[in-house]
């Protein structure tokens, strides 16, 4: 039940707002109507007044018999459902249509209640005509004039019940129309809130799997709207998780297996040693072995720390001014053992003596570290590595181009990747795969470029950029 409480809001909102708007509109148009249809009374009436001022100035004159008056009373009495009263001047009522049972003539009203009209004006008045009707009436009063002058007055009284009557069967037809109108509305809602909540279901479902570590769920996507859009991302979403999860398994599988490595060598050769397998005069070069693999591991997990630094945010920059073709001799100097090993030639130029950058020193060191061994890792013996920097606009490109083994076409994208190797089948040789992921990643913190190129009888060449200082 609880899966369907947006469904349930959003329907139950939707038909409480219906249902607010519809009384609400109802309650103002019953108003309006009522409002107009008194209006509409009240004119009827004094245009009959009127026309009946006309037959009773007829009958004074001798035009209308007593006969023709009263049927003319009765036809306006029954044509506007009102009792009609003739009232002379001082207020007696002398002629009455026959709508109600009481009999008023013979009965003199009130001065207040003609004086107006006596006046020239015409009267209209809501309630009991002073206490002489039981049942509210609205009544309208007009001057009779005869040849022009004022006779008396004219009364006509329209029970109000009875056109209250008439509004209700209004105000009933108005209520089908509101039921019928929800009813309709109802069904509508109920699609549209299913349409928005199902989707959310689905997501809501999903991201349970998901937490679950099941990715394979996907959200059907149909329509052109903000939900469709949500469910796109979300579909978009897991798949990204899938292949970051993909990647978390096969970085924990690489990192397994760099450390499983040494371990396993430095356990062997310690073994060997103990048992005494290993003769006492090769000790010293096995003790490398071990010291070499012993760095190797350190290498790694250094790395891996410089990664957690820079995914987690901490991992910032000092920035200062420094001459980068000193800290490439000084680089270059630091591996000399290395390049002496592989008996590689290095051949430097720099377009000017001095090229002051604005970078970190010790970060850029480490990508020059990280870029002159790979350049040595895979020149070829008496291989020839070359570094020469450019100046462009405000802009020093540092270039490091060696022959050797050739990046694939379809590696060259993916060498800045974390745990990317060119031959994963030769992963003493290549490393970790973490080298060039740092490196981009402290080029990327200074706002510069890095990129590679590499091709067959060429080489390989990596340029990235700093920034020169201003002079």
């Amino acid at each position: 039940m609880a899966k369907n409480r947006l469904f349930k809001k959003l329907f139950i909102t939707n038909i409480l707002i219906i249902l607010i708007t519809m009384i609400i509109l109802s309650g103002f148009f019953y108003l309006m109507f009522q409002n107009y249809y008194f209006a509409e009374k009240e004119k009827i009436m004094i245009e009959e007044g009127q026309q009946l001022n006309m037959i009773i100035s007829g009958f004074t004159v001798g035009d209308v018999d007593v006969d023709k008056l009263n049927q003319e009373l009765s036809v306006v009495d029954r044509l506007i459902n009102a009792t009609i009263w003739i009232v002379s001047r001082d207020g007696l009522i002398y002629s009455q249509s026959s709508h109600l049972e009481k009999n008023w003539v013979g009965i003199t009203l009130s001065k207040d209640e003609i004086e107006n009209i006596l006046k020239g004006h015409t009267i209209i008045k809501r309630g009991y005509f002073g206490g002489r009707f039981s049942q509210p009436v609205l009544t309208v009063g007009l001057p009779l004039k005869i040849s022009g002058s004022i006779k008396g007055a004219i009364f006509m009284h329209a029970p109000i019940l009875e056109m209250n009557k008439t509004l209700m069967n209004i105000f009933f037809i108005m209520i089908i129309s509101m039921v019928i109108a929800i009813f309709i509305g109802g069904i509508l809602i109920s699609f549209a809130s299913k349409k928005i909540s199902e989707p959310l279901k689905e997501m809501s479902s999903a991201a349970l799997k998901m937490a679950k570590g099941d990715f394979s769920t996907k959200i059907q996507v149909a329509g052109d709207d903000e939900i469709t859009d949500l469910a796109i991302s979300f579909n978009k979403m897991s798949r990204e998780l899938e292949q970051m999860e993909d990647v978390r398994k096969e970085f924990v599988a690489n990192v397994s297996h760099e450390l499983r490595s040494p371990l396993t060598t430095i356990q062997g050769y310690i073994d060997g040693i103990i048992d005494g397998t290993i003769p006492q005069d090769s000790l010293i070069k096995y003790l490398k072995i071990v010291q070499e693999e012993t760095r190797r591991m350190s290498r790694l997990i250094s790395g891996l720390l410089d990664i957690t630094k820079m995914e987690s945010g901490k991992f910032p920059l000092y920035i200062t001014d420094f001459d980068i073709n000193e800290l490439i001799r000084i680089t270059i100097i630091k591996m000399e053992s290395r390049i002496n090993e592989k008996r590689v030639h290095v051949k430097v130029d720099f377009d000017y003596d001095k090229n002051i950058v604005q970078g970190d020193k010790d970060k850029i060191e480490q990508v020059l570290t990280n870029l002159f061994d790979n350049a040595i890792k895979f020149s070829e013996v008496n291989g020839y590595i070359h570094v020469y920097t450019e100046r462009k606009g405000s802009k020093l490109y540092i270039t490091i181009h060696n022959m050797g083994e050739i990046i694939p076409e379809e590696d060259i994208e993916h060498i800045w990747d974390k745990l990317y190797k060119v031959d994963k089948s030769r992963s003493g040789n290549t490393g970790a795969g973490l080298g060039l992921y740092i490196v981009k990643n402290i080029i990327n913190k200074h706002d510069e470029e890095i990129w590679a190129e590499s091709k067959e009888n060429e080489g390989t060449t990596i340029t990235f950029t700093m920034k020169l200082k201003n002079d």
